[in-house]
Formats: structure tokens, C-alpha cells, sequence
């Protein structure tokens, strides 16, 4: 059974419900329905997206293989993006330990992976040094933020997902998510002011 993803949009419980049916069949969608946000998640915790192509490609390995060991019921109510980012949030933990200090700053993807609208479709050379600059050192401040507060902080600010999803997915109380989330937010916009950002 094959499961359509239109653009972005896509029913995470139909995925799920399709991955219970046939896994084989449903895992490569799967894979191409988060491959980019675990992929950017694990790049922008170690500062390093070379090395986070590796490790999210671990990440899914192991999702692979817990899958198959899941009963089906459990496969058709797994809430997905949290459970994978709760994977991916652990292997980046190990490969942090393994890491150098955060000093890869990540560049500005133009992607525009939601599909927003920008303020400037086609910004000149100026603006987008300014802009490569201001992720740079976004970039920085979030290398900055300790391990504890980090991944609140990318999965709320960066990846915009709800502080449900991230309690899930750090297995951590709503409150201690909103309170670490809260705490890097301050210190990231600390950072940004001392660099006159």
C-alpha cells in the first residue's frame, strides 16, 4: 500500500496506519516525509551537517528496525514525528560526545522547507550576506546553549514543534519543555544583542 504525501501536507495518522500495514511498502514514505526536518534537526544540534547526514540515516535505521519489532496496534497509534525526533534526539546526544566543539556554523538553506513566503523572494548579494551572517550567528548561539537546553529550543523555535510533541519525544513534563525552551530562547537573544544582531 502506498501512501501519497501532497507537498508537505500529509495525515501523520494515515501514515501511521499505513506503516501497521504494510511496513516495507510504507517506509520509504516514511523516510521522505521527515528525511529533511530529522536531517536539519540533527545538523543544527551538532553543528555539523556533514556528520548529520550520517547520524540521521542511523536515526532511521533504528526506526526501521523498532518498527518491525512493534506490534501492529502499536504501529497504527505511534505519533510519529515526536517518536522520531525522540530517536533522533538520542543518537545526537551519543554523536555529541563524540563531537568537537560546536564550531561549524551552520549556513542559511534558502529551501524554505515550509513553503512560506519570504519578505524578499530574490534578495541581492548584500542581503543575502546579511542574512548568511545572521544565521551564522544564530547558528553560534545555538552551540552555546547547553545540551539540556538546546534541544527544546531547536524543536520549538527552529522545527516548530508544540511542547507536546518535544515532552514527548524528551520524555520530559510539559512545564520542564516551556521552562528549557524558554531559558535558550533568553540566552540565544542574549548572544544575538552582545553581537549587536
Amino acid at each position: 500500500m502506498a501512501v501519497v504525501i501532497p507537498g508537505e501536507a500529509f495525515d501523520e495518522a494515515h501514515l501511521a496506519a499505513a506503516l501497521a500495514g504494510d511496513l516495507d511498502a510504507a517506509f520509504e514514505t516514511f523516510v521522505i516525509a521527515y528525511r529533511q526536518c530529522i536531517v536539519t534537526f540533527v545538523a543544527r544540534m551538532l553543528g555539523d551537517s556533514t556528520r548529520a547526514e550520517d547520524v540521521a540515516q542511523d536515526v532511521f535505521v533504528r526506526a526501521y528496525a523498532a518498527l518491525r519489532s512493534y506490534p501492529t496496534e502499536r504501529r497504527a497509534t505511534l505519533r510519529l514525528r515526536s517518536w522520531l525526533y525522540a530517536i533522533a534526539h538520542n543518537l545526537t546526544r551519543n554523536a555529541v560526545r563524540d563531537a568537537p566543539p560546536y564550531a561549524d556554523a551552520l549556513e542559511y538553506d534558502d529551501g524554505n522547507e515550509r513553503g512560506t513566503a519570504t519578505v524578499d523572494p530574490q534578495p541581492g548579494p548584500d542581503a543575502l550576506a546579511v542574512r548568511n551572517e545572521t544565521w551564522q550567528l544564530i547558528a553560534a548561539a545555538i552551540g552555546r546553549l547547553s545540551p539540556r537546553l538546546r534541544p527544546a529550543y531547536v524543536m520549538r523555535y527552529l522545527d516548530d514543534l508544540s511542547y507536546e510533541e518535544i515532552a514527548h519525544a524528551l520524555q520530559q513534563p510539559v512545564g520542564t519543555v516551556k521552562a528549557s525552551a524558554h531559558r535558550a530562547a533568553l540566552a540565544v537573544r542574549s548572544y544575538l544583542e552582545q553581537e549587536n544582531v
